[in-house]
């Protein structure tokens, strides 16, 4: 018996631009009794595909309770510069070489009003009108929007707005207050501002992965009768289930995941670097002991630091991969690694691997800020060590640190506190939560 109809409105969905998170939730609420529509976009013409990551496996797992309905966007602008101007590069990536300098203040001017309120905004239109032509067709009970980017939110706050359907506003990243949110010019900070307090007052429902974000948007935009919900990222347990642990024959140190080279995104990689090479120095017979795994989307810059430093024959580079494979090669490794920048407006940003980190029981060590939020359950679960981001000196000792214990058996991993986190952040487990309050709102109405 169906528990309800869900329309589910989201960015990226497998195969392409994989958004595990929601699809693990997806996969699991279909099996707990919703009929579920997704409707996402679909990289069309003009899009650099090479640079999208592509996982099928979970797409083929989806219950027949869900329909997915993919929004071609094409992208004119882009697509002809690929053909007059674009190569492919020997990464499979596609290079668009300009004149250099800067942009001009006309350019920046045009691209501020066509991102509006971000860089996806082209598929706002389309999305729009799938799922009102869904809302006729199959009356869901309830709409949920699932972002970043912002504009999934906006196009969710615009179907509210004509169809009166019941909206649970999911952010799995803030819009306004996030590290990477970085407007040239002072006047669209100020609209996307009013433009986030116009979007978050009309959901019913307000849900986010982290406590202190769910705190800070009730604080700022919480208005009589509507509430507001925590319900975490998290892993899959059928993914560890299925997978066997990749055999490494070096002591291993692995991180799964984006590592950034530039002043947007942060310069990630180079403390774990520099601080790698310094306790190589200090201990030079590890160098045939060691290895250091890089698996993800690596910025190219890397592969000529690694050179620099001489850790050539001691860090190996892989491309994205499926989820099942990384966590082959998590279940495999020695020591895991989290890295997130020190900023103050990531402070209760956890990332999304921490989750399946805690899952493998496999130690962590987390070059991130000392204060924050995955320094704190690191600390409090007892997984691992910290080392401030960007202290090189700190990453070298504690990698020798870490080294040292897990060789001897030395190192306490864990505590009750880790196991029930664990159990709570399931993604079998957050699917029942999100149930929860789906059933909670439809029964208000």
């Amino acid at each position: 018996m169906s528990r309800g109809r869900i329309l589910y409105l989201v960015h990226g969905f497998p195969p392409w631009r994989t958004e595990p998170n929601t699809a693990h939730v997806v996969k699991y609420l279909g099996r707990q009794g919703w009929l579920i529509d997704v409707v996402h976009r679909h990289p069309g013409w003009g899009y650099n595909r090479y640079a999208l990551a592509h996982d099928p496996q979970l797409r083929n797992e989806l219950p027949p309770t869900v329909t997915t309905h993919p929004v071609t966007i094409n992208l004119l602008l882009s697509g002809l510069k690929g053909l007059l101007r674009g190569k492919k590069t020997k990464s499979g990536t596609v290079a668009w070489p300009g004149r250099g300098g800067q942009e001009s203040s006309l350019k920046r001017f045009y691209k501020l009003l066509r991102h509006l309120p971000d860089h996806q905004a082209a598929a706002m239109r389309p999305s729009l009108n799938r799922a009102l032509r869904i809302i006729k067709e199959r009356r869901p009970d309830l709409l949920i929007t699932s972002a970043p980017p912002f504009s999934v939110h906006l196009t969710g706050c615009l179907i509210k707005a004509v169809s009166g359907i019941p909206w649970v506003c999911h952010s799995r990243d803030l819009f306004r207050y996030n590290p990477l949110y970085k407007p040239p010019l002072p006047w669209r900070r100020k609209l996307d501002d009013l433009l986030e307090k116009q979007v978050i007052a009309r959901a019913d429902v307000v849900t986010t992965v982290y406590p202190e974000a769910t705190a800070w948007l009730k604080e700022r935009y919480g208005k009589p009768g509507q509430r507001y919900y925590t319900v975490r990222n998290g892993y899959d347990e059928e993914d560890f289930q299925q997978t066997q642990p990749v055999v490494y024959e070096r002591f291993t140190i692995l991180h799964p995941g984006r590592l950034a080279a530039d002043e947007k995104n942060g310069r990630t990689a180079y403390a774990l670097l520099d601080g790698m090479q310094r306790w190589l120095e200090r201990r030079p017979e590890l160098k045939d002991k060691v290895r250091l795994e890089l698996i993800g989307s690596v910025d190219p810059v890397y592969q000529g630091e690694i050179e620099k430093r001489g850790l050539t024959g001691c860090v190996n580079i892989h491309p994205a991969m499926p989820v099942k494979d990384i966590i082959s090669h998590e279940l495999g490794a020695d020591l895991l690694l989290v890295i997130l920048e020190d900023n103050p407006l990531n402070q209760f940003t956890a990332g999304g691997k921490i989750y399946e980190s805690a899952r493998t029981g496999k130690s962590i060590l987390g070059i991130v800020g000392e204060s924050s939020a995955p320094a704190k359950l690191i600390r409090r679960l007892n997984l691992g060590r910290v080392a401030a981001y960007g202290d090189t000196a700190a990453v070298a000792e504690k990698l020798e640190m870490l080294y040292d214990e897990i060789t001897s058996g030395s190192f306490e991993y864990g505590n009750p506190l880790r196991e029930r986190f664990v159990e709570q952040t399931s993604f079998e487990n957050l699917a029942a939560r999100f149930g929860t309050i789906f059933e909670e709102l439809i029964n208000s109405r």
